[in-house]
């Protein structure tokens, strides 16, 4: 859940690295406060196995910073089963809320093997999740373990990236598989270039 809190406002920035370079800008990444949720809509659910069966996410809450945006994410986070040995596999298709409908923005990641990505000190989410004391090492996490988010805000800048025609609210759905068993996440974005 830590990494998935944390994924949601970096994955934006992750997928403008996979952008071909022309003019670079900066963009501003706000994670909606429905991104709590997690719960994908059956359209986009691929999954066999709810979140909400592998992750408890109860004791989080958040507050409101006055900008009125900004979310800081405060609890624990707890896996309560075990998954199988063998890699997590990460698949993300990202849509743009576009004339009153979800429409595919062509922007898609995917990662064979999750833990090893998170290790990988050239993703984006690396200096991340090292920044708020994720120790990558440990994964896939085991059933009981518990991650506590201190004050982890959905917002982040993300400078001197390739340009894109990526501004807007963006809906990320992210698909996790391990040993047969796959769930759903929907993250929602808002996104504004600078």
């Amino acid at each position: 859940m830590k990494y998935l809190l944390v994924c949601s406002v970096g994955l934006a920035g992750i997928l403008l690295h996979l952008l071909p370079p022309s003019q670079s800008t900066s963009y501003e990444i706000i994670g909606d406060e429905r991104t709590m949720n997690f719960i994908c809509d059956d359209e986009d659910n691929r999954g066999n196995v709810p979140l909400r069966k592998i992750l408890d996410t109860s004791g989080v809450h958040f507050v409101v910073a006055d900008d009125m945006e900004t979310l800081y994410y405060t609890g624990d986070v707890k896996m309560l089963d075990n998954l199988v040995r063998g890699p997590i596999t990460m698949e993300v298709d990202v849509y743009r809320w576009q004339r009153s409908q979800w429409l595919p923005t062509g922007l898609s990641l995917r990662r064979d093997n999750f833990c090893e990505a998170l290790k990988n000190p050239r993703e984006i989410w690396y200096p991340i999740l090292t920044k708020i004391g994720i120790n990558v090492n440990y994964c896939p996490p085991k059933k009981g373990t518990s991650y506590t988010l201190t004050n982890v805000s959905n917002h982040v800048f993300v400078k001197n990236m390739p340009f894109a025609d990526v501004a807007g609210d963006l809906k990320a759905v992210v698909h996790f598989g391990n040993g047969g068993r796959k769930t759903c996440v929907v993250i929602y974005l808002k996104v504004y270039t600078h």
